[in-house]
């Protein structure tokens, strides 16, 4: 049984709130031929985690969203794990790309994160962006593909070169797929996400944050 909890659960809490993470799904790495990655999510603040021996170095990730401007307020940007397209999507949801991040996103996760940075959330929403539409687009065309995410990674050289017949043939297969249903999609997914943006579960989290008033 001790075997079993851990290959069920992380062994490290959850770099947001501290709490348990719990395995939840299972997705494929499309940018090493398939391999699984295991995801795990806090049941606490919500925050999901791709799984690997040494917990994740939260600090470089959220730093990396974060755009200052001259006046001092930090504007961040990420896929909403909460959202609409992320409950549909579930593993194969666009915005996840748990073989790039280790951290995905809630609005919870991320004020609880930025306020150990020494920031405080001043506004937050998830207002409908061409991402967003995007995201719910490939969201949708992943559930045909073979491998999730195909069309931006491709467009983003990150897919290995196909070596044999088979890896030839499923990389036509995802091409050929994705332009059959490409319109489909889209005319799926438009009204989908404005229809999510109006409960403010759009794909896209969007914030801004000053210091908070004891870190300065």
């Amino acid at each position: 049984m001790a075997g079993d909890h851990k290959q069920r659960d992380a062994h490290y809490p959850c770099p947001a709130c501290g709490a348990t993470l719990y395995g939840w799904t299972a997705a494929h790495d499309p940018l090493h031929r398939g391999t699984k990655v295991v995801i795990d999510r806090c049941e606490s603040c919500g925050l999901a985690v791709t799984r690997r021996r040494e917990p994740p170095d939260a600090e470089a990730e959220i730093h990396a969203l974060l755009d200052r401007n001259e006046g001092g307020v930090v504007e961040i940007v990420a896929p909403n794990r909460r959202s609409f397209q992320g409950s549909l999507g579930g593993a194969q949801w666009a915005g996840l790309e748990p073989e790039i991040h280790r951290l995905h996103l809630t609005p919870e996760a991320l004020k609880l994160l930025l306020a150990k940075q020494g920031l405080e959330v001043t506004e937050s929403g998830t207002p409908f962006r061409n991402r967003s539409f995007t995201l719910m687009w490939q969201t949708v065309v992943n559930a045909f593909t073979y491998r999730d995410n195909f069309m931006r990674n491709h467009r983003a050289g990150r897919l290995p070169k196909p070596e044999t017949g088979r890896e030839r043939f499923l990389y036509w297969l995802d091409w050929t797929v994705t332009i059959l249903v490409a319109v489909p999609a889209a005319m799926f997914s438009l009204p989908l996400e404005l229809l999510a943006t109006v409960f403010a579960r759009g794909g896209i989290l969007t914030a801004t944050a000053t210091s908070a008033p004891d870190a300065r």
